[in-house]
């Protein structure tokens, strides 16, 4: 019988490309054409500019409805790791937060998983695709924001992908805390001598090939499994 598969994350899960003029789109039944022989059912519950937060809430809106999955991939931080980079501008010596804070993220992701646990789902974590922290810094200011005084907050560029990275890191501990399988996205990207290409114009959001490669590694992790 054909296993059942639910994804729990944000934009990328979605497949979401940036267009010429920064208007994004789904690309997620053109990336699941690469599968046609695939063995297992796939339900994607991924959601436009998803936080932990929201992942939490829709599980439990699942499970309360009686949901049924052999898996389930959980993927947060890549939101959760933002700011509101309108407010930096406007206060750079101001002492601003991410839109979760790497504890509550903690916190979160693990009662997600626990929730499914208890309901003898098995939870899936996955490392986050890289970003580049020079396009994405040339994304957040197109309409206005004055870089220097982001500049004058974040200390230096590279800020925006250590951050992001402690994330990420969050999610590789409590895999290994929980004894939870996790599928190495984040390997799979660094590895690759031409990175640059995988990622999308807006630093966050990956090419068709990055797309490629993100969902090939999670189809590779479950072809052992199924």
């Amino acid at each position: 019988m054909p296993k059942q598969v639910y994804i729990y994350g944000d934009s990328l899960l979605k497949a979401t490309m940036p267009d010429e003029g920064y208007h994004y789109h789904f690309h997620y039944d053109e990336v699941l054409q690469r599968y046609p022989e695939r063995r297992t059912q796939v339900v994607n519950r991924s959601k436009m500019g998803a936080t932990i937060s929201k992942g939490e809430s829709l599980v439990q809106h699942d499970l309360d409805r009686g949901l049924e999955a052999d898996y389930a991939l959980v993927a947060y931080g890549g939101n959760d790791s933002d700011y509101d980079w309108a407010a930096i501008d406007a206060d750079p010596a101001g002492n601003h937060h991410p839109r979760t804070e790497l504890s509550a993220f903690r916190e979160k992701l693990r009662h997600t998983v626990t929730m499914l646990r208890e309901k003898g789902i098995q939870p899936v974590l996955m490392s986050l695709p890289p970003i580049d922290a020079t396009r994405y810094l040339a994304f957040i200011c197109r309409d206005g924001l004055r870089k220097e005084r982001i500049m004058d907050w974040l200390g230096d560029v590279q800020m925006i992908y250590r951050h992001q990275e402690m994330y990420s890191d969050a999610v590789t501990q409590l895999a290994y805390a929980e004894d939870l399988p996790l599928i190495p996205v984040r390997e799979e990207f660094l590895n690759d001598h031409k990175l640059m290409r995988l990622i999308a114009a807006d630093g966050i959001h990956l090419t068709m090939p990055g797309y490629e490669r993100l969902f090939d590694t999670l189809a590779d992790w479950l072809r052992v499994r199924v």
